[in-house]
């Protein structure tokens, strides 16, 4: 893989703009992100311990929408930012540009909240399938605007390759939800002040990242004689807004449309759940279905922190690869991706089996033996959640090439069959037809999102098909998946074009002691 340069020079050397390199910028976000969900999975364990599963099943339903909402009722304005920001920017129209995000951005904002804040009680339906306190949806609200402000800070920032600024956003987000929602709670706060929490936590890591982006602005729209080529203009180009809009609006539908998809199939087996959960004696149906989706919720919980990890690594390589395309480096597009699958389905299988292992010393200590169906249909959550990752890195080819339309018709298709499956199999297994169903149609979505880059061009070869089939290992034996993904880690550093092209993303000190072969 070729590694983007580090510095951009200009003619005031103090006030150069820098970008960082996709391998040191890499290697300090999966550190700060270990570091991040580590505390996030010690924030999650404490939510266990310190609500009842009905309030962990809130919690878990409140994010979700949280995170559904947002980019879709945004129209996916704020999403073009990694992509198009290096195009814009080379074409000396990066002010004008991210202007017009924003002001989208603020529109879409304004528009939802001033509606959330009239019809709360609806919202209440549709969020918890029971009318909520007022006070809740307020709440919720604001958690929305945080994450929106959040959002287009660490993206704009992202989208200039300053990957390390992003990591330490993401940190501080992290560890400063964790900190105010657990003294919340041992406080004797209730569910409603936790929703509040994130809203702060999300405004707090807004600081650092405002603050480097008006350090650099200035810096960041000077262009080098060595990044122009033939094709781009020597002057700044104007660009009327209908004419960005048209330029813009193919990619902000297709990925509106993966987000509200995407989304719906995040959410789509719990409010299954919900809904086909019997009542039982002692507890009405809505109830029973909320301490499921608590259960359901704690089986996740190190499943999605792979899932995050696999959504930071998605997120920090498309500017990369959008760089590498403006500079019709298109084999280093491939290469990147190649390599980046490679290596997410070799560590995330390995650390899946490590935390399998762990699994009943986790449920039975930490979660007090609370979560036992939990406990239960992780291995599976952990396979589909490592599925998902590797969906998250590999669509970016799609994105990058400007052929992401095909990732909404994966994640229909994924759609429609969990919504299939759950139905069939939630009433027969309960719980763990949920959870089969889950996994079912990720296999479905990941085999879509193949097809479609191998017919925009991408280059299929064995890789392909022993990165899709190594997490399947973890239902077996967690042994046997580890061992397998060392194996196959061996088999690939062994093989030198290979070798070569990881060792290019290393800093030199570090390549020379691994370049022994």
């Amino acid at each position: 893989m070729s590694t983007a340069n580090s510095t951009t020079e200009s003619a005031s050397p103090s006030k150069a703009f820098r970008v960082d390199s996709l391998a040191i910028g890499m290697v300090v976000m999966l550190a700060m992100t270990v570091l991040g969900r580590g505390i996030g999975f010690i924030r999650g364990m404490a939510f266990c311990r310190l609500m009842d599963d009905t309030d962990v099943g809130r919690w878990s339903m409140a994010f979700g929408f949280i995170t559904l909402i947002t980019p879709v009722m945004l129209l996916g304005i704020p999403g073009v930012l990694p992509r198009f920001t290096e195009h814009f920017r080379r074409r000396r129209s990066l002010t004008t540009f991210v202007r017009r995000i924003a002001i989208g951005t603020l529109a879409c904002t304004s528009i939802f909240v001033m509606t959330m804040l009239t019809i709360p009680q609806w919202f209440g339906w549709i969020v918890f399938l029971q009318p909520q306190d007022n006070s809740l949806i307020y709440g919720v609200a604001g958690a929305v605007v945080g994450m929106i402000l959040y959002n287009f800070v660490s993206d704009l920032n992202g989208s200039l390759r300053q990957v390390r600024m992003v990591s330490c956003m993401q940190f501080m987000q992290g560890v400063g939800f964790t900190l105010l929602s657990v003294a919340w709670l041992l406080s004797g706060g209730d569910f409603t002040g936790v929703v509040w929490m994130f809203a702060a936590s999300c405004l707090l890591a807004c600081i650092p990242g405002g603050w480097s982006l008006a350090r650099s602005w200035s810096s960041a729209q000077d262009i080098t004689d060595l990044e122009i080529n033939s094709t781009e203009p020597e002057t700044p180009q104007a660009f009327g807004v209908w004419d960005m809009i048209r330029r813009l609006a193919p990619y902000a539908t297709a990925l509106w449309l993966m987000n509200l998809i995407g989304n719906l199939f995040e959410l789509s087996d719990r409010y299954m759940i919900l809904h086909f959960i019997p009542a039982t004696e002692t507890v009405s149906a809505e109830l029973a279905g909320q301490a499921a989706v608590g259960q359901y919720h704690s089986g996740r919980i190190i499943p999605m922190l792979l899932l995050s990890l696999g959504t930071m690594i998605g997120g920090v390589m498309l500017p990369y690869l959008s760089a590498d395309w403006e500079a019709k480096r298109i084999r280093a597009v491939q290469d990147r991706l190649r390599d980046a699958l490679l290596i997410v389905s070799i560590v995330f299988t390995a650390g899946s089996a490590v935390a399998i292992l762990m699994g009943p010393w986790i449920f039975g200590v930490l979660l007090q033996g609370r979560y036992t169906d939990g406990l239960t249909l992780m291995p599976m959550a952990l396979c589909f959640c490592t599925w998902a990752a590797l969906v998250t890195v590999g669509q970016n080819y799609l994105w990058t090439v400007e052929k992401g339309k095909w990732v909404p018709v994966a994640m229909a298709a994924g759609l429609t069959s969990n919504l299939l499956l759950n139905a069939w199999l939630l009433p027969i297994y309960g719980l763990q037809g949920a959870v089969i169903a889950t996994m079912c149609s990720h296999g479905v979505v990941m085999t879509g999102v193949w097809l479609a880059m191998i017919g925009c061009g991408y280059r299929a070869d064995l890789t392909m098909l022993v990165l899709s089939l190594l997490p399947l290992t973890l239902l077996t034996s967690p042994a046997a998946a580890f061992c397998l993904a060392i194996l196959i880690a061996a088999v690939a550093w062994y093989d030198e074009t290979t070798r070569n092209r990881w060792l290019q993303n290393v800093p030199e000190r570090l390549r020379e002691r691994l370049s022994w072969t």
